[in-house]
């Protein structure tokens, strides 16, 4: 199978399952993901397979780079006495003498039956004998591969279906942004007309300011340029574009850059100051928290 790090998108969750039948027997293998950080599998397998659970831990590393993985692996051998029951005489005799002291102690006669000594616990097993490795190890290796490869088809799957809601948010924000340019002309334009009335009013009327009335001035006139943020969040957008176009793990890297948009939508909001621009700001926000959410669930 081919490394995710040059595959398609992948959705960290996912199923998987597939059986192969060998000389001996068949192997029966069920894949879980869910979200994780890193890539962690745990293994549930039959017995005597413990001796290639690394083999089975390595094909998952070679086509997973994140997520928590639970494979199950269950053989099943066509040979006979595989599980038999086991007696337990030893035991058996210790609840036969026990029964005889108690029926003597208590005065109660009639025979001590094997019905009664059944009733007991622990008297009858079922043991299972382990499966040898060299019988069963190339059949369980191959439904190995068989059932990662059905987890990252499906993996792939839902990943095209957050990748087309992610790019849907991405429109919405670049929409909103549209919103926010077409309005600033107009607020700069009402935003200039109380400065100079501020400015005006620092100043005094001799024309005449100390320096601190002109930086107070200088910084009033400064908040009300936002153009810097709305060229930082189309780049950024652009930059979610290029990694969704790319291959393998994007999860973490989307995450960052959707980090990146909140800071630059938050003191996008703190400096525009018009109703309709605000709404978009906020719709912006929400839009930035729909592609986190996704982001937890891309590989």
């Amino acid at each position: 199978m081919a490394s995710s790090s040059t595959a398609p998108i992948q959705s960290m969750t996912g199923y998987g399952r597939a059986s192969r039948r060998g000389p001996t027997g068949t192997a029966s293998v069920e894949l879980r993901s869910t979200n994780h950080r890193y890539l962690e599998v745990d293994q549930r397998l039959s017995n005597g397979l413990s001796a290639i659970q690394g083999q089975i831990a390595e094909v998952v590393r070679q086509n997973l780079k994140r997520g928590r993985v639970e494979v199950s692996v269950a053989v099943h051998s066509e040979r006979g006495g595989r599980r038999k029951p086991v007696f337990d005489e030893e035991l058996a005799s210790r609840y036969h003498a026990l029964l005889l002291q108690l029926q003597g102690r208590v005065g109660l006669r009639g025979p001590i039956t094997l019905d009664h000594l059944l009733a007991l616990p622990h008297l009858v097993t079922v043991s299972e004998e382990s499966v040898p490795v060299e019988e069963m190890a190339a059949t369980v290796h191959e439904a190995v591969e068989a059932a990662v490869r059905d987890l990252v088809n499906r993996r792939r799957r839902e990943g095209q279906r957050l990748l087309k809601d992610l790019r849907s948010q991405i429109a919405s924000i670049e929409r909103c942004v549209r919103v926010v340019a077409r309005r600033l002309p107009v607020a700069m334009k009402e935003e200039r007309e109380q400065l100079r009335k501020r400015v005006r009013s620092l100043l005094g009327t001799k024309g005449k300011a100390s320096v601190p009335q002109l930086e107070e001035a200088l910084a009033l006139i400064k908040e009300v340029d936002v153009n810097e943020e709305i060229v930082r969040l189309s780049s950024h957008l652009k930059h979610l574009r290029q990694t969704f176009a790319g291959k393998g793990p994007v999860g973490k890297l989307v995450d960052f850059i959707a980090q990146e948009l909140t800071r630059e939508t938050n003191t996008l909001g703190a400096k525009v100051n018009d109703a309709e621009a605000a709404k978009s700001v906020v719709a912006i926000k929400e839009c930035i928290e729909k592609i986190r959410e996704q982001a937890q669930n891309l590989e």
